[in-house]
């Protein structure tokens, strides 16, 4: 009797597909749901230059997961195959979501044996076929084990990474990754052997926390990472308010939870892990500036969390910070001003309460969420008008705040009673 695997794996017919190609040295992956036919074309096609162009001498296999009831997808990436780039395209099983078809494309490359494995998101519309180099390459050259996409990113997109996923895993974690949540990444044979043996495809991973759950494992389990200098990441295509809510959810939940689960990792830190950043392949980008984003739907965001979560904020956040907020959301406009050190501050709040308190976690991290588009509409402003190098600069300067206050983070950790008001001072 065969033992099904815990995560998802590629349907039939298509793993008999896999067996007939053979073997890889290279893997190149992404996974749909709802993608229009011609944009995974597109994508498969700029994947099979990218191999063609830079990679020649090596035998490189596209595996295509979706999870549509219809085949005109799948149909439009399979014709794509050839003999010299084989593309398999099919469904998977398991709980659907950016984690469930990871695992699977991971799992066929298993099959295939291939030294290095390539996910791409297929969300991003921009994809050169320089982008196979840019990732790929440090893996297939045995330097590191996982390479994540370094982007030119905008607002407001780009907020989540640069607010809270990149100055708390650069904090918490010393993991100095511009997008530590990146979807597009190459990782070496023996990581996706370790990816694979996790316990996770049960658990928000599974869904749309996998790429940052991805840096943050890696990181603490001392694996070799770098990134890897893109091109432009486009704006995201609009999706639902409650599949934001989904995002933000299992990304942010995700990230918290490795509090509890490594936390000797974060309690006594190791040195800070060097990150090599490939530029060879970057494509050159035309000179930009920040935009000028409207604050007030996020202010209004704001508004309306104060209304539906005050209670709850009052048992999760020092009433220091909780007045700071009341303070600021009573200001018209335009004297609003979110400063950076009050949103750590709140960041490491809820995180503390996401792991040790009695509430649901899902709620504790929905409730974070208007604070947030708080911060985003000062941030917005902020960096309305700056270069790209003037905006990383106010970005590092947010990541110095979650720094500098890790002590902070510490002190709520230690002395956080769940059973008492958390918004007592003790």
């Amino acid at each position: 009797m065969i033992d099904t695997p815990p995560h998802a794996v590629l349907r039939d017919p298509t793993p008999a597909r896999l067996r007939t190609v053979g073997a890889a040295d290279l893997v190149i992956g992404f996974t749909t749901h709802s993608i229009k036919p011609t944009q995974a074309a597109h994508l498969t096609k700029q994947a099979v230059r990218g191999a063609k162009s830079y990679f020649p001498q090596l035998k490189t296999v596209i595996i295509h997961t979706d999870t549509g009831l219809s085949e005109r997808t799948r149909q439009a990436v399979q014709a794509i195959s050839s003999a010299k780039v084989p593309v398999i395209s099919g469904r998977y099983t398991g709980v659907l979501g950016k984690g469930g078809g990871t695992a699977a494309i991971l799992h066929g490359a298993q099959q295939l044996n291939a030294q290095a494995i390539l996910i791409l998101d297929s969300h991003t519309t921009t994809i050169e076929p320089e982008w196979i180099p840019a990732l790929a390459t440090l893996v297939l050259n045995n330097r590191a084990d996982l390479v994540k996409a370094r982007y030119s990113w905008q607002l407001p997109d780009s907020a989540l990474n640069d607010l809270l996923l990149y100055p708390f895993t650069r904090a918490v974690w010393q993991l100095k990754l511009h997008h530590p949540a990146a979807g597009d990444f190459a990782v070496s044979a023996k990581l996706a052997d370790f990816i694979l043996q996790q316990d996770v495809w049960g658990t928000e991973v599974n869904r749309f926390g996998f790429d940052i759950w991805l840096s943050i494992t890696a990181a603490t389990r001392g694996w070799r990472i770098a990134q890897g200098a893109v091109g432009e990441k486009p704006p995201l295509p609009p999706i639902s308010a409650t599949q934001t809510m989904a995002r933000f959810t299992d990304t942010v939940g995700t990230m918290y939870r490795q509090l509890r689960l490594k936390y000797r990792q974060w309690q006594h830190p190791r040195p800070p892990m060097k990150i090599t950043t490939f530029t060879e392949f970057a494509t050159p980008g035309k000179p930009s500036f920040s935009p000028s984003l409207d604050p007030m739907p996020f202010i209004e965001a704001l508004t309306l969390g104060w209304m539906e979560y005050r209670a709850l904020w009052q048992r999760i956040m020092f009433p220091e910070n909780l007045a700071s907020v009341e303070y600021l959301a009573s200001h018209p406009a335009d004297a609003f001003h979110f400063p950076s050190d009050l949103w750590a501050k709140i960041a490491y709040d809820f995180a503390v309460v996401y792991n040790k308190g009695e509430r649901d976690p899902d709620t504790v991290v929905k409730a974070l969420y208007p604070l947030f588009m708080g911060r985003l509409a000062s941030f917005a402003g902020e960096v309305a008008g700056l270069t790209a190098v003037g905006r990383e600069g106010t970005v590092a300067a947010q990541a110095v705040e979650f720094e500098d206050l890790l002590p902070y983070l510490n002190y709520r950790w230690e002395k956080y009673l769940p059973w008492v008001d958390s918004g007592e001072k003790r």
